[in-house]
């Protein structure tokens, strides 16, 4: 798909300063809409059953994609573009039309990730679970190193030769090799140290496995013990992310928080608006602590009592099942950002 970007720093420009008129901003729509699609239809074409079984179209997805990307706050602002604008190496004013296309094709399909993320997870959450313990084994593992190249999210072997100039071992053989070998008490680690034993015994094939695939192997291991990927064998971790990643995921996060304080409380008569705020606070001061690294242990009641005067009975009895079900919401959309690229 042929994309013409020479407005796009124009749009851009008008956009945030406020004076882009209805016809230019159709247009911009209309170029992020196909930026998103074409990586979408081209890099991603594995996507095409997850589209179809949450009765979505490429085009649906990619306007799911920038609606995110394009949606307002209360002052009428657009706070991700903006902040994409805060990120460039090069003020907005000067930067090549090149360059500023690359720098928003970027930022447009990092967006697109965490949307496919959180499709994966509604689609698949035993594989949501297995992806997420691998990619935060990965992190402290001497067995494999997380590399990206035309496949996605790669798992390269360490200490031998890759030899990516091979075709791919073939997975079928790989599976019987592994399930072998591997059983369900074992942790993520020790699963992965099977794999690279595999690999590195064979020199027919290349030794790198697409991330997916070794999703699927650990699936099979697992498939009559789903409860043992209740168990993280790492903590949660944002680690490697830039600041501006993490404030995009905190903002995402907060966004739906926010709605669903809205839709599951506030519409239905549950709360009124000053402990629906009051609730939403709390839980931004929650995510803040969780970006910055803090206290992971801080009770709930700690939160909303910096905002709400209340007692200990009245948190137990009018509160806490809320505020657990909200904590629940944000780390599962914490883990949907966090393996995005899946």
């Amino acid at each position: 798909m042929s994309i013409n970007y020479i407005n796009l720093k124009s749009h851009l420009l008008s956009l945030l300063k406020g004076s882009i008129s209805e016809t230019d901003l159709s247009r911009f729509v209309q170029l992020s809409r196909s930026i998103v699609q074409s990586y979408l239809g081209y890099i991603r074409s594995s996507i095409t059953n997850l589209c179809l079984q949450q009765g979505l179209t490429l085009t649906d997805l990619a306007y799911d994609c920038i609606a995110e990307a394009f949606a307002r706050d209360e002052e009428r602002r657009f706070p991700l573009l903006e902040n994409f604008r805060n990120s460039l190496n090069t003020d907005l004013e000067t930067i090549p039309e090149n360059e500023l296309f690359l720098a928003y094709k970027s930022f447009l399909t990092r967006i697109a990730d965490a949307q496919l993320a959180r499709l994966y997870a509604l689609a698949d959450p035993m594989g949501a679970k297995v992806h997420r313990n691998i990619r935060d084994s990965v992190k402290q593992s001497p067995h494999f190193c997380l590399n990206k190249d035309f496949r996605g999210y790669v798992l390269s072997p360490k200490g031998v030769d890759p030899l990516d100039y091979l075709e791919a071992f073939p997975f079928e053989v790989l599976e019987r090799e592994f399930l072998g070998c591997a059983k369900p008490h074992h942790s993520t680690p020790e699963m992965l140290g099977i794999i690279h034993n595999i690999l590195g015994a064979q020199t027919s094939y290349r030794r790198s496995l697409p991330l997916t695939d070794v999703v699927q192997l650990f699936k099979k291991v697992y498939q009559f013990n789903y409860a043992q990927l209740e168990h993280v064998d790492h903590e949660f971790s944002i680690d490697g992310l830039s600041e501006f990643e993490i404030d995009r995921m905190r903002s995402q996060v907060e966004l739906a928080l926010k709605e669903k304080i809205l839709l599951t409380y506030l519409a239905r008569g549950k709360v009124d608006r000053k402990q629906a705020e009051s609730m939403f606070c709390a839980m931004q001061d929650m995510l803040t602590d969780w970006c910055e690294m803090k206290d992971a242990e801080t009770p709930l009641f700690h939160y909303i009592h910096q905002h709400l005067d209340i007692t200990d009975d009245e948190y137990e009895k009018n509160y806490r099942a809320k505020m657990e079900y909200l904590l629940k919401i944000a780390r599962e959309e914490f883990a949907a950002r966090l393996m995005r690229d899946v």
